[in-house]
């Protein structure tokens, strides 16, 4: 079958976790035969762009029409993203333009991700052209102007002011035009039922990675090695895994290494600096990046948001690292407390100092790690993922021949 995949970012350009996982699953349809179009977006700057095969994928972007490109909203003017919002609740820039991709490309599926800088107005287009419209969410853009359910402040948003509300209800009736709403958490799915999503169908599909080829890891020695891998943004909890270091003697036979960039990277400069147990190694990727997780014993995700499913986990049970994360979101779902990792309450730096205290000291441990973390890793991979997507792709397009045929 032919596939069209719209996420606002691919490969090489990218911001987070889910450009990966979109790469992941349509170079996974490729190999088993199918055919994949991916149309995400570039900046004004770059029209107009030539498409090109990435692994066998076609690529197609271009930039939906707006005061910015969204990929470099950060610093932008309270006002100007205040008109960013409003043309992207319905940006008829991207769904003529998609309207005239699938005129060409003719697929029998649409499958959506990130739809921000596309808006709602894409599957509407996709519906008229009786194309079935499955959408996987990636976190909370359908719920909230900033994606993350926080307040200003970084504290869970427990009451939406009004432009919130009506930004969250207007998505909520736009998401009638979806076919299969797709989470890969439940928690994530749960809360968009909650605020009334109006789609005709909803499922839960695990993220899917490559898994590396790794043999069993060989007993170290001390220190005992702990990794902090994301984005150095306030709600993934930097500030947390910094207070909890300060927390702990020095005389205490720990190690942590910080990679990643973002906003906050001065503050874990100087904390670096400051404290020679913390090293930092700024962003890191392929073969840099799985050799500090080949050398690193736990992974800290100490976020302070509802996380949905982060690919973190999976690649910590993979490396055979143990999981310590905060009690949150969708994160409770992909760790076995006690087995894979050890979860805290968010913002709790003294109970998070506490596990690395006795981790290191071997008053703590994980019971029948290994076993369980790679049993975990195996059932998130790539094959897993596509056979899911695969399932629910015929049955959509089973359903529109039955209903064509009544």
């Amino acid at each position: 079958m032919h596939v069209l995949m719209v996420n606002n970012l691919y490969p090489p350009i990218m911001a987070g976790g889910a450009e990966l996982i979109v790469a992941y699953l349509s170079e996974g349809l490729v190999e088993r035969g199918h055919r994949v179009t991916v149309v995400s977006t570039c900046g004004p700057e770059m029209e107009p762009y030539t498409p090109e095969i990435r692994n066998g994928v076609r690529v197609v972007r271009f930039f939906p029409r707006n005061v910015y490109w969204s990929f470099t909203r950060e610093g932008q003017p309270r006002l100007r993203r205040l008109m960013w919002h409003l043309r992207d609740a319905w940006n008829l820039d991207a769904g003529r333009r998609l309207r005239e991709i699938i005129g060409r490309s003719r697929p029998d599926i649409v499958h959506t991700h990130v739809i921000d800088g596309f808006s709602a107005s894409i599957w509407r287009r996709a519906r008229e052209a009786g194309i079935p419209v499955i959408h996987t969410a990636h976190d909370y853009h359908l719920l909230c102007p900033r994606a993350f359910l926080l307040t200003r402040d970084w504290q869970i948003c427990a009451r939406p002011g009004v432009f919130c509300r009506a930004y969250r209800t207007w998505h909520m009736k736009t998401a009638g035009d979806v076919d299969l709403f797709v989470s890969p958490s439940q928690f994530l799915l749960d809360r968009h039922l909650q605020t009334g999503l109006p789609a005709a169908g909803s499922a839960v599909v695990r993220n899917g990675i490559p898994l590396p080829a790794i043999a069993g890891r060989a007993q170290r020695s001390a220190p005992l090695r702990f990794l902090l891998l994301c984005r150095l943004t306030v709600e993934k909890g930097i500030h947390v895994v910094l207070d909890a270091m300060a927390r702990l003697p020095r005389e205490l036979s720990v190690e942590l290494t910080i990679a990643g960039r973002g906003p906050l990277e001065p503050r874990v400069r100087q904390a670096a600096a400051a404290d020679p147990r913390i090293t930092f190694l700024g962003f890191v990727a392929d073969e840099t990046k799985q050799a500090v997780l080949s050398d690193a014993d736990y992974l800290l995700i100490p976020s302070l948001w509802y996380e949905n499913a982060p690919v973190a986990v999976i690649e910590a049970a993979a490396y055979g690292l143990g999981v310590i994360g905060s009690r949150i979101g969708g994160i409770p779902e992909l760790v076995r407390e006690g087995s894979t990792g050890l979860l805290f309450e968010p913002g709790d730096a003294a109970a998070l100092a506490d596990i690395m205290r006795r981790l290191s000291s071997g008053d703590l441990r994980l019971e029948n790690f290994d076993a369980t973390a790679r049993q975990m890793a195996e059932r998130h991979t790539v094959s897993h993922m596509v056979d899911s997507y695969l399932d629910h792709y015929v049955a959509l397009l089973q359903h529109k021949e039955a209903r064509i045929a009544a």
